[in-house]
């Protein structure tokens, strides 16, 4: 089994961990990155042609590459004729891409990395939305934060070099759990921006919020300028759900009387739900990998994602 990576950053290297705890048979790992040189039996290429006169095919490729070369690394991964092929998020284009050159491309299943869908519980949450078990929905929050800005080496990144890094790396991922909870049909009006910050002067922040059709608020956040923090929070008539990617927290039923028949803060229930992170999604795809049959593609709204970071509201 012949495994193509194109890139070897962290998301890369997480992947590659994982592969290896699941995957007994045998495999081999061609990665494309030319800013490596060879380490530890790994070998690096520069181009997929030179890796292609080694290799020969390949079973699957990651492309793990940054954001702006997700679609000419596609399209690469077509002409060698690829059939499973996994695409970090936002994928810019590739949907639409996909769309108007559907025929004879020879891929049996792709997916797009929001690897947040397959969350068992974001999942949970989801199954509550749709069975309506607790009432209407009022309000979803959503704060993602972590303070690599603040780092000696960020200055360096390519992250610190490009206003749109924060909303298409972290942003995104925010704003795709919004549209698998709350459907893309549903969201009527929004305004994004982007913070510069005070102490760093990078572009570390992003904040996107609106309304939906049936008027439930939504409030996110990414951020690269705070202390690590992940809180998605939802508020229903009659219970409040939050998840910290440790734990999930419910408080409910909302008619909860001292006695003086005042209001009295619900019961609070506790359930264990440790983050999966790309385990979950890569876990997902490999089993198709496996199968050698075709499957309907996973986009994962990707399109649709690009509209909301880039397209006014009107």
């Amino acid at each position: 089994m012949n495994i193509l990576f194109y890139g070897y950053g962290n998301h890369a290297k997480s992947i590659k961990k994982y592969l290896d705890e699941i995957i007994k048979s045998k495999k081999r790992y061609c990665f494309l990155n030319k800013n490596n040189k060879n380490f530890d039996n790994i070998t690096f290429f520069n181009d997929i042609y030179e890796a292609q006169n080694k290799f020969k095919r390949f079973s699957c490729a990651f492309i793990t590459s940054p954001n702006e070369y997700h679609l000419s690394h596609l399209k690469d991964c077509i002409n060698l004729k690829i059939p499973y092929i996994y695409v970090e998020k936002p994928a810019i284009g590739i949907e639409d891409y996909l769309a108007n050159n559907s025929e004879n491309n020879g891929i049996k299943f792709l997916q797009i990395g929001y690897q947040y869908n397959y969350e068992p519980a974001i999942i949970q949450l989801k199954n509550i939305l749709n069975e309506k078990s607790f009432g209407s929905l009022l309000r979803l929050d959503i704060f993602f934060g972590k303070g690599i800005a603040f780092k000696d080496d960020f200055a360096n990144k390519w992250r610190s070099k490009n206003i749109n890094a924060v909303s298409e790396t972290l942003g995104s991922h925010l704003i795709n759990i919004l549209i698998f909870l709350l459907g893309k049909e549903n969201i009527k009006g929004y305004k994004s921006l982007t913070k510069q910050s005070n102490e760093n002067h990078f572009f570390d922040t992003f904040h996107f919020f609106g309304f939906t059709k049936d008027s439930i608020m939504f409030s996110l956040t990414a951020s690269w300028g705070s202390p690590l923090n992940q809180t998605i929070k939802a508020y229903f008539s009659d219970m409040v759900w939050s998840y910290d990617m440790k734990k999930i927290i419910k408080n409910y039923p909302r008619d909860c009387f001292d006695e003086k028949g005042l209001f009295k803060y619900p019961p609070t229930i506790i359930e264990d739900c440790k983050k999966q992170g790309i385990k979950a999604s890569v876990s997902s795809f490999l089993k198709k990998v496996m199968t050698n049959e075709e499957y309907d593609f996973e986009f994962n709204n990707s399109s649709f994602v690009y509209d909301l970071l880039y397209k006014e509201e009107k």
